[in-house]
């Protein structure tokens, strides 16, 4: 390899006539042109063809030899000419085939070496735009959120207010017997209950003077009958009795039927077997529906104060029953003992208790 590195030694020439060192002649004017010593073509004459021009070739014995060396003496194609093929050394940094040459268009070294610069995409500040109108949504949210108790307390005062006049006790339904129980007691069909004994607290038995309790049960009723002790030699009985229809006792409709069979028998005033006089008659607010009746009737040739409260709930009919006779030896012109006054309000205490133990 030669100082140049691997590019080769340009030929030397040997001395020329004139003790010259024959080293390289120099080169001549601008590139493609002959030198001072060179042959020049006569005006009107075209150099010949290929990258080098005439003056370079063998036609002019004072001029630079063909390149590479020799190939002008041997015959062998020229530079640029038909099947010409560089050196081996050349080869090397020759271009791969289909490959354009350095410096071409987009090529380092080449014009418009430089890549023109790419657009700059805005999917990214649609983005931090979208994230931070989500976020700010969700902080307006939450802000509503926690000022909203606050913004509703005016609101929720008067609500309030209705709620505490509403939950008053209405005089209308205290003469009435009032609202029963609000307990949850479901959906009917209900049970008949076991012992109507157990339906009422010694406490409230006592308050009335009742006492010495006796149950009863069958497939379709559960009662329960107390002795009254009244004033003087006056005395009288409480019953409470439970019922169910008897053809079906989860039907409700059964029980609709047998109230208003019961109705209609304790105000009877044409019964051929107990002579009755009807006093008061009224509608009661418990349970699906109810009645309050107060009436005189004759038995065993007396005059009994008889006060019956009928109430139904769902499938189940329930009879609240007092009566009070005039006493020992009394006989028919012996009025009754009792107003509907003295009995009214103990029939709708009575009354609310009994249906307590219905859907328990």
């Amino acid at each position: 390899m030669s100082d140049n590195g691997p590019y080769p030694q340009p030929p030397q020439f040997p001395q020329d006539g004139e003790g010259g060192s024959g080293g390289q002649p120099p080169y001549g004017g601008p590139y493609g042109q002959p030198g001072p010593e060179q042959g020049g073509p006569h005006p009107g004459q075209q150099y010949a063809s290929g990258p080098y021009q005439a003056p370079y070739g063998g036609q002019n014995p004072g001029g630079q030899p063909g390149y590479p060396y020799g190939a002008a003496q041997q015959g062998g194609p020229q530079p640029g000419g038909p099947g010409y093929q560089p050196p081996h050394d050349q080869n090397m940094y020759a271009p791969p085939p289909g490959q354009p040459p350095y410096g071409g268009p987009g090529m380092p070294g080449g014009p418009g070496d430089y890549p023109p610069p790419q657009k700059k995409s805005s999917a990214g500040m649609w983005v931090v735009i979208g994230g931070g109108a989500v976020i700010l949504i969700l902080v307006i949210a939450v802000f509503i959120v926690v000022l909203r108790p606050s913004g509703d307390t005016s609101a929720a005062a008067p609500q309030q207010a209705e709620q505490s006049e509403a939950d008053k006790p209405d005089a209308d339904a205290d003469s009435d017997g009032g609202d029963e129980p609000k307990a949850d007691k479901g959906e009917p069909p209900y049970d008949l209950p076991e012992d109507a004994c157990q339906t009422y607290t010694e406490d409230k038995l006592s308050e009335y003077a009742i006492s010495d309790g006796s149950k009863n049960l069958s497939d379709n009723r559960s009662s329960c009958r107390w002795r009254v002790d009244g004033e003087g030699d006056t005395w009288g009985s409480f019953s409470l009795e439970y019922k169910t229809p008897y053809a079906g006792s989860d039907s409700v409709e059964g029980a609709k039927d047998d109230f208003k069979s019961a109705v209609k028998f304790v105000t009877d005033e044409n019964n051929r077997y107990t002579e009755r006089e009807v006093h008061e008659e009224q509608d009661v607010k418990l349970g699906d529906e109810a009645k309050l009746v107060f009436s005189t009737e004759k038995l065993t040739n007396s005059n009994y104060s008889v006060a019956t409260l009928l109430v139904r709930e769902g499938n189940i009919n329930t009879e609240v029953k007092f009566q009070m006779s005039p006493g020992l030896g009394a006989d028919e012109s012996v009025p009754a003992p009792l107003k509907f006054s003295d009995v009214e309000d103990m029939m709708l205490d009575l009354g609310k208790q009994s249906l307590t133990p219905i859907g328990a």
